[in-house]
């Protein structure tokens, strides 16, 4: 137990909260904005599109939980390393949870191909929804890799105390490339729903690109200013 004291609302320690957390809740809204950007762009498709949206989001969310948890232990575990001068046990450490947050998705992605004609049964008795659902299901199977990488990156990133660049990342990706895209192919190229879920995928793909490239250059390996 640690009584109370006056010094826990210190400005250099508020500030430094601030500095770390500001960029982590707007890299969090960015996310989550583009998926209820997504879903407004799915509206103008029709209700039975919006369903078949909502069906499938819903499962990409449940299967996030298990990357989401990953990059958790993995923000706590790369901080650790750091703390106790070991950088490139960081590193090393940064690539395992990676590698896992990838991997466990790829059994998503398999589950969501597989499955895909059965999979929608459980939400929905609709046979439009449903026809839908499976449409798009393959192609969110397709950034489940991406979005395992992507969660975890950003873990790391945390962990390194270097939160603002996740923040760019998915300004760029979402904002900037993925929900544009995915409103033109939906709306105008023709696609429908596809083009929504390609939208999404695509700019995924580009914030788990840039969250490893990143990684890779200035990783917990070379953060020798925190240690």
């Amino acid at each position: 137990w640690v009584p109370w004291s006056r010094d826990a609302f210190a400005w250099p320690g508020l500030r430094e909260i601030l500095r770390l957390g500001l960029p982590v809740g707007f890299q969090t809204s960015l996310e989550v904005w583009a998926f209820s950007g997504a879903a407004l762009i799915a509206g103008h498709l029709g209700a039975a599109a919006l369903a078949a949206h909502s069906v499938v989001l819903n499962m990409a969310a449940l299967s996030f939980m298990m990357p989401l948890g990953v990059g958790l232990a993995a923000a706590t575990r790369v901080g650790n390393l750091l703390g106790a001068h070991r950088p490139h046990d960081a590193q090393r450490a940064a690539w395992v949870a990676i590698a896992l947050g990838a991997g466990v998705m790829m059994l998503s992605a398999l589950l969501f191909v597989v499955g895909r004609h059965w999979l929608p049964r459980i939400y929905t008795t609709e046979t439009e929804v449903i026809a839908l659902a499976t449409s798009i299901l393959p192609i969110a199977a397709a950034f489940q890799v991406f979005d395992g990488t992507q969660v975890v990156g950003c873990g790391v990133l945390r962990g390194m105390g270097r939160t603002r660049p996740a923040a760019w990342f998915n300004l760029i990706g979402y904002w900037v490339i993925g929900l544009p895209l995915g409103g033109w192919l939906a709306l105008r190229a023709g696609f429908g729903l596809d083009g929504i879920w390609w939208g999404l995928a695509i700019g995924l793909a580009i914030v788990s690109a840039l969250l490893v490239l990143w990684i890779h250059r200035r990783g917990p390996a070379r953060v020798t200013a925190l240690v």
